[in-house]
């Protein structure tokens, strides 16, 4: 089975945080990002962040992004 990469890049510190969760959208905050290489995954991520979103009653947003190592799922709002 193939590993699939996750990678959270904070713009304020450039820092790499280790996901405590599957998806650690409780660290994310506006403009993080997490960078998975695997179409499906990336789509379970959306998924998961929008159930996220719903389940904690948060106003956030998310995005996804196509990039050239992989799909971005951003921290909008």
């Amino acid at each position: 089975m193939q590993t699939t990469l996750i990678k959270i890049d904070s713009p304020e510190t450039g820092m790499q945080m280790p996901p405590v969760r599957r998806y650690p959208f409780n660290q994310m905050g506006v403009g993080d990002s997490i960078l998975i290489d695997d179409f499906r995954m990336a789509q379970s991520a959306r998924v998961s962040a929008i159930n996220f979103i719903k389940r904690h009653d948060l106003g956030w947003k998310f995005g996804i992004r196509k990039m050239d190592n992989g799909w971005r799922i951003f921290r909008i709002n």
